[in-house]
């Protein structure tokens, strides 16, 4: 009765209106410091916070399902711009490694979360569609259920109640499609980059020059720019001289003679025999033994 006479659904008081608009609240005198205490602001959630770095409330980005390990220990040095949440929550607390390393924790007050394995495992999608090609080595859960004839024919009346098995027939999402869409860029809060090489993000660096193409089969060779003609023609290998055996007709890294090619004792065709002013040179080996005995005698 006292609603229907005397209502007060309407009424907002200046406290409201002045904790909403944020009056009177002071920026940080120094940016960067520790905000886990102070409450969400509502301009940053609106995109409407014009204080920055300096505000003394909180921005938040998104729903922080995981509380920072680097913030329980006192090490984060990222703030609000941390992608996880700065608030003591057991059942937030991320998965403790040795549990899920080793199926077994030896420390009793561990503070982070024990994750049973069997309960990670997620149902096969492909199982449930009707046919999984990997049987019974799939990392998947196959759970055996009956199906609707109902839903089978077209129309189920007990809809999600339904005690038997709805299949649904759209095929999976690959791994690799889920990995590259759960990235999320700290700088801009889109999906599917991170924020080195976000757009938007001037100090963004470029992308690394990707060198292997799928054109170049496994027999490539790698020639620098001053042994290619103009627009990317290679020079004959009639024209190539290997600076290992310096013979013509192949690279230094396709020598047929291997890593010891400067050592071969094989001579260019012009020095073979020797040329005009120059002996032929000396065979490789030990010096001729002189025959041991008496020297000689010369007659008189």
């Amino acid at each position: 009765m006292e609603e229907v006479v005397a209502s007060v659904g309407g009424i907002r008081f200046e406290m409201e209106i002045a904790i909403e608009e944020q009056r009177g609240s002071q920026p940080l005198p120094f940016p960067g410091m520790d905000k886990s205490g102070a409450a969400i602001c509502d301009f940053f959630v609106r995109g409407s916070c014009v204080k920055g770095a300096s505000c003394p409330f909180r921005h938040v980005r998104g729903e922080k399902s995981v509380v920072c390990k680097h913030w329980l220990r006192g090490l984060c040095k990222k703030g609000d711009q941390c992608e996880f949440l700065h608030e003591y929550d057991m059942t937030k607390m991320p998965e403790c490694y040795f549990y899920s390393k080793f199926g077994a924790c030896s420390n009793k007050e561990c503070p982070f979360l024990h994750i049973d394995p069997e309960s990670k495992i997620k149902d096969c999608a492909w199982y449930d569609r009707g046919f999984c090609k990997h049987g019974p080595h799939c990392k998947n859960r196959h759970v055996r259920r009956t199906m609707c004839m109902n839903y089978m024919v077209g129309f189920c009346p007990e809809g999600p109640k339904c005690k038997y098995k709805h299949p649904k027939f759209d095929l999976p999402i690959s791994d690799t499609a889920t990995k590259k869409t759960s990235i999320v860029c700290h700088h801009c809060g889109e999906s599917g980059h991170k924020a080195i090489s976000c757009p938007s993000n001037p100090n963004a660096q470029p992308e690394a020059q990707n060198f292997t193409s799928p054109s170049h089969g496994p027999g490539y060779t790698f020639r620098p720019r001053e042994e290619r003609g103009p627009a990317g023609q290679y020079r004959p290998l009639e024209s190539v001289t290997c600076f290992k055996c310096g013979e013509k007709g192949h690279y230094a890294n396709k020598c047929p003679k291997g890593h010891l090619a400067f050592l071969s004792t094989s001579l260019h065709p012009g020095q073979q025999h020797g040329s005009p002013g120059h002996p032929p040179p000396r065979p490789l080996g030990p010096p001729p033994t002189r025959p041991l005995g008496p020297p000689p005698q010369v007659p008189s």
